[in-house]
């Protein structure tokens, strides 16, 4: 990863064979081969800022599972003992930005990463002596072909400093006076690196002092030559990593290259070179859609041995038949191979390594095949190989892992729960899932109906996100949004972070959603109090740490706002549906956040229905005190400012209701999904209580 224009093309300089991949939300990467070594190298330009680095940096995860992600570029000086063309390579990079201001000063918060162990390891042996950089870089004289290599701390901050006597820098000096460079984006490459568990590292050029004497002359002559001797530390860096058949082992215990090494083996301990009958003996018996091994999908994942060509040429001598996943007609058809027919190869003729090389080689197939079926007909048919990788466990698992996780959550959004409850399984006992597989099950298990099922597990989420809140020092007992201080003392739309850090509040944010999901769950379960209960913390932490304004404390909301009114607290929930309504069409959520914005209609809906429903059958309505309010005060202010009372509420406008819902839902998720159906069911209710 890059951040400027001249760093990406100093590293671009070293690719042949390149093709370009493009994320899904547009982001580009140019995948190429790099002399000297097997591995394929994606390379993307993320413009300057660690939010930027941070997002590219999950879509690479997303798009590669990468077993190496490394930061290019250049940076300033913080250390007099620095030249000009001098690298650093980051053994940590610090966030700089995390602190408080105070009247007694700027008392720091420090937030850090360590650079990756192996990669570091591996760029000391590689970068000792002078031998890594051969080339003569621009700029470059006699006397500077040769930079020197620091293994030290960098610091990120989303600014440029250009000053010897700023308060930054004087802030520098005091908190992070370690650090010997500074940049702007390492920061939020290292943390999002960190989350999805990739080993990372940061590399950069010196390329101006930050003193007060960088000015764009000096860009211009300093940068492209700071940019080419990282772009050559960070070649070196890759040929010396152990090569791909080592995947399954950590880089630390793999052999180091020597300098005459060779390109991976093409052929398996029998002598016989690797075809495809050797990859298909790794997926499941069942038939396997043919464009999983179209010569485009070989050369995208990366595997050296199969060529374009031999690639064409083998799959002319297997038989390829149409396969729809239903067997109905009017079916897409998918050309798939029959496995089981095509494969006959002696596994007995393969080491441990090669079946784990082999298998890390179908997993990346699976996974650039998920990333983009043909249409929704591929799934079905993806999903028992990527259930028979996970189960076989040989091999690198991150390739198939996110390909099992891309089909889950196709499932999930598709409201095909009982097709996704499988994979979720699976990804959870696999061991190489996290809390959010765990989440993502529970959800599965509420789609179902079973909600006892995902009760069990959710609690189990719940209980660890309790955990890792209290290690961060935070609390989920008792009050968990803002203060009445905070609501009255700053912007009462939120949010209120000022005294947190961004890892606190991903752990209060994924608190929140397991808390919505078990809340929903005890909906289903017909616990009224327990789940409004959840749903009210879940509102307060989307609120604290995301803003009033947020989709997700909306549609939080507004599940809240259905508990309490099967509590026959009407003019209560009456009250947190106009919370939600107003905000939900000041965003236009229907346009930026289609399937929340259905998801709210639906609930609106159903909220009336509700309230119709009950006072048609004579129950009494409640009201309850609120703090230091008795509960006449209460309806008598429930009645001033909530624009629709209960007793105003028919069929019809719930009828109106469920036909925006239906529509909502027909857009967000199709006419066939779960919740457009759960709408036209409300609907239907409006229609019997009118009569017709």
């Amino acid at each position: 990863m890059t951040a400027l224009g001249l760093e990406y093309e100093a590293v671009r300089a070293y690719l042949g064979e390149r093709d370009f991949v493009r994320h899904e939300t547009g982001t580009v990467f140019e995948v190429g081969t790099l002399a000297g070594t097997a591995w394929r190298t994606a390379l993307a330009e993320v413009g300057e800022g660690n939010d930027s680095a941070a997002v590219v940096t999950e879509q690479a995860r997303q798009l590669f599972s990468p077993r190496a992600l490394l930061f290019v570029g250049v940076a300033g000086a913080l250390k007099d003992d620095l030249a000009l063309g001098d690298v650093v390579v980051a053994t940590r990079v610090h966030s700089v930005h995390g602190g408080k201001d105070t009247p007694e000063g700027f008392l720091a918060r420090p937030e850090g990463w360590a650079g990756s162990h192996e990669l570091v390891q591996s760029a000391k042996h590689a970068l000792r002596g002078q031998s890594w950089h051969t080339e003569s870089a621009p700029g470059d004289t006699d006397g500077q072909r040769h930079p020197r290599v620091h293994f030290k701390p960098v610091a990120a901050g989303d600014v440029v400093l250009n000053s010897a006597t700023s308060v930054l820098r004087q802030q520098l000096r005091t908190h992070y006076n370690d650090a010997v460079a500074i940049e702007m984006e390492s920061a939020g490459m290292a943390h999002a690196a960190q989350i999805g568990r990739i080993e990372a590292l940061t590399i950069r050029g010196i390329s101006d002092m930050a003193d007060g004497n960088k000015y764009a002359e000096a860009d211009t002559e300093h940068q492209p030559r700071a940019a080419a001797h990282a772009a050559a530390a960070a070649v070196a860096v890759i040929r010396h990593l152990p090569p791909p058949q080592a995947l399954s082992a950590p880089l630390s215990r793999a052999p180091l290259p020597s300098s005459d090494r060779d390109d991976l083996p093409g052929s398996l301990r029998s002598g016989t070179p690797l075809s495809l009958r050797h990859l298909l003996s790794c997926f499941a018996e069942a038939p396997l859609p043919l464009y999983v091994l179209s010569p485009a999908a070989i050369s995208a994942v990366g595997i050296p041995e199969l060529s374009a060509d031999r690639v064409a040429v083998e799959l002319g001598e297997f038989t390829v038949e149409p396969v729809t996943v239903s067997g109905e007609p009017g079916e897409p058809r998918v050309p798939c191979i029959r496995v089981g027919a095509a494969a006959p190869v002696d596994p007995a003729c393969e080491t441990p390594d090669e079946r784990a090389r082999l298998c890390t080689y179908a997993g990346a197939l699976l996974d650039h095949a998920v990333a983009a079926p043909p249409n929704d007909s591929g799934l079905p048919l993806l999903t028992p190989h990527v259930l028979a990788l996970l189960w076989r466990r040989d091999g690198d698992p991150a390739r198939c892992v996110t390909a099992a996780r891309r089909v889950r959550d196709a499932y999930l959004a598709r409201g095909r729960y009982e097709e996704g409850l499988p994979l979720a399984v699976q990804l959870v006992m696999s061991g190489q899932g996290d809390l959010k597989d765990d989440l993502v099950l529970g959800r599965l298990h509420s789609g179902r109906g079973d909600f006892g099922e995902a009760e069990v597990v959710l609690r189990r989420v719940l209980a660890t996100a309790e955990k890792d809140a209290a290690e961060h020092g935070l609390s989920l007992v008792g009050r968990t949004g803002p203060s009445m201080r905070d609501v009255l003392t700053n912007d009462a739309e939120g949010p209120f972070t000022r005294d947190l850090s961004q890892t606190q509040c991903d752990v209060l944010g994924f608190a929140a959603r397991v808390q919505h999901a078990l809340g929903n769950a005890l909906y289903g379960l017909r616990r009224y109090p327990e789940s409004e209960r959840l749903l009210h913390a879940a509102v307060g932490l989307l609120w604290r740490t995301q803003g009033a304004e947020h989709p997700g404390r909306l549609l939080a909301q507004m599940h809240r706002a259905q508990a309490v009114a099967r509590q026959h607290r009407w003019e209560e929930a009456l009250g947190l549906v106009h919370d939600v309504i107003p905000w939900a069409g000041r965003l236009r959520l229907d346009q930026d956040s289609p399937e929340t914005d259905a998801l709210i209609r639906l609930a609106h809906a159903e909220v009336t229905a509700e309230i119709v429903a009950s006072r048609q059958r004579g129950d009494k309505q409640r009201t309850r005190g609120v703090g230091m309010f008795p509960a006449p005060v209460v309806k008598w202010l429930g009645r001033t400012v909530t624009p629709t009372r209960p007793d105003r509420l028919t069929w019809a406008d719930v009828r109106s209701l469920c036909d925006d819902a239906i529509r909502a839902c027909e857009r967000a998720f199709g006419s066939a999904h779960p919740r457009t159906t759960e709408a036209r069911a409300v609907r239907g209710r409006a229609s019997e209580g009118m009569g017709g």
